[in-house]
């Protein structure tokens, strides 16, 4: 191309990439001088190549209306420091927002050359005016009408990614102030006051940002730890107009005030910690008397922490952590353990007298026929996890037995959570089992929390 007369060059360089010019204007310095890339260039080509299968795809919401994690590594470009670096160091706004997001190869941005032209600045702002007047909405209806795509459509291809050259990560928005012009602001919206995505401090940035699947509080805060087995071994959760055993819980991108790196709230061991709603500024009890705040900048990251107070202590502090977040769940599945008990005593009327709890037991052949007494839901309810263990048994024999148990037992099977906890009652002792002996693992060595948290395990997004 070097042989080419000036004028054809010239002629030929407004069709290119921004990454083709970029590339072209660092072959010698002919093409250095006569190109003289700017920012703009440099910004382009940046925004150019994350779109490249290899950075990754999108952050996307899910049927659940979740931000989820991408189970695969995603990047995107800042256009602050110029570097495309993983998804987790942006905010949710700055990656979901229609303008913000990738453009598909379709969209009006990805179809877009370098834009060069020759000349001054003059030059250069007159070609700008041209192509806005030409570079219109209802321009690009028209160029593309012939194709399958709805207006609808069309209206999203013209409008995504158009300003990604605003994107900047956190930290970039930390250090030109965005996060301390927006701390704590709340804005209008038709569901009423919402407050922005940091609900830190000027100095101390607390970030909303995906969502994540966890089976309950441990396996959200110390992630991998113990590894919690698969959704069909795991109890369901007691939630009211919801049961099921697994739960999105958002995770927050926090800047340490020690040492300035953005980590996850679980790299931290302060806040509230045991619902899905909780954010990492609520007290650490639900309605906690005095509580007076959450004190950003006080918080400390665990190697800030242990370069302040030391390991012994760091250790300490996570297994007090972890029990409380243990305790919680044991006690919540203890409450489940014995509530299915309750609609036993309403079998004999859901069958209009075919079956009652009475008969389950002195038919079954496992059980023992020298009981004189049986006792009923209520009193099964209120004996120990042995007791009631072997009376499950003779009740799921009985249901196994059934040909189509929905049917026999009609609503019973819907009254205090009878469906579930009939086929997850030994998998909710088992969990409270797990529970107990992982504590039971982290009090004897403690050195094992202090490992997990400082290679990076608690941050983990």
């Amino acid at each position: 191309m070097i042989s080419l007369p000036l004028d054809i060059q010239v002629l030929i360089l407004p069709f290119l990439t921004s990454t083709s010019l970029i590339s072209l204007s660092q072959t010698n310095h002919h093409f250095r001088h006569l190109i003289d890339p700017q920012r703009k260039q440099f910004l382009d080509r940046l925004l150019e190549l994350e779109c490249l299968p290899e950075y990754g795809g999108e952050i996307t919401i899910n049927e659940h209306a979740k931000i989820i994690v991408p189970s695969e590594p995603v990047s995107y470009a800042c256009t602050h420091c110029l570097k495309i670096i993983p998804h987790t160091r942006f905010d949710n706004h700055a990656l979901l927002r229609l303008r913000f997001r990738k453009p598909p190869p379709e969209s009006r941005v990805r179809q877009r050359l370098c834009d060069w032209t020759s000349g001054d600045a003059k030059a250069r702002g007159l070609k700008r005016q041209a192509d806005l007047r030409n570079d219109t909405l209802e321009n690009w209806i028209n160029q593309n009408f012939a194709s399958d795509i709805t207006v609808s459509r069309l209206q999203e291809l013209y409008k995504i990614g158009t300003h990604r050259n605003r994107r900047l990560c956190n930290e970039c928005k930390f250090t030109t102030g965005f996060w301390a012009r927006n701390a704590g602001v709340r804005s209008q919206s038709w569901r009423g006051k919402s407050r922005s995505s940091n609900i830190g401090t000027a100095n101390v940035p607390v970030v909303k940002g995906r969502q994540r699947r966890c089976h309950d509080s441990t396996e959200r805060y110390f992630p991998g730890l113990f590894p919690v087995a698969a959704d069909a071994e795991y109890p369901w959760r007691w939630k009211i107009y919801r049961e099921e055993n697994c739960d999105w819980w958002t995770l927050w991108s926090i800047r340490c005030p020690g040492c300035g790196t953005w980590q996850e709230r679980a790299a931290f061991r302060k806040g509230s910690g045991y619902g899905v709603k909780a954010t990492p500024a609520d007290p650490d009890e639900f309605r906690q008397a005095g509580w007076d705040g959450p004190h950003f900048e006080d918080w400390r990251c665990n190697s800030c922490f242990v370069t302040s107070v030391g390991k012994e202590e760091l250790g300490r502090q996570l297994f007090a952590f972890w029990k409380k977040l243990a305790d919680f769940e044991i006690t919540m599945f203890n409450q489940l353990l014995p509530v299915g008990w309750y609609a036993v005593d309403g079998i004999e009327r859901a069958t209009e007298g075919k079956h009652s709890w009475e008969q389950i037991v002195k038919q079954d052949s496992v059980s023992s026929q020298l009981l004189r007494r049986i006792p009923d839901g209520k009193e099964i309810a209120k004996m120990d996890v042995e007791q009631r263990r072997h009376y499950y048994g003779v009740l799921k024999r009985w249901l196994d037995g059934l040909d189509g148990p929905t049917a026999v037992l009609s609503e019973v099977m819907d009254r205090h959570w009878f469906r579930p906890w009939s086929k997850e009652y030994l998998i909710l002792e088992k969990r409270i089992e797990d529970l107990g002996a992982c504590t039971k693992i982290l009090e004897a060595d403690t050195d094992r929390l202090v490992r997990f948290a400082l290679d990076g395990s608690a941050s983990r997004v």
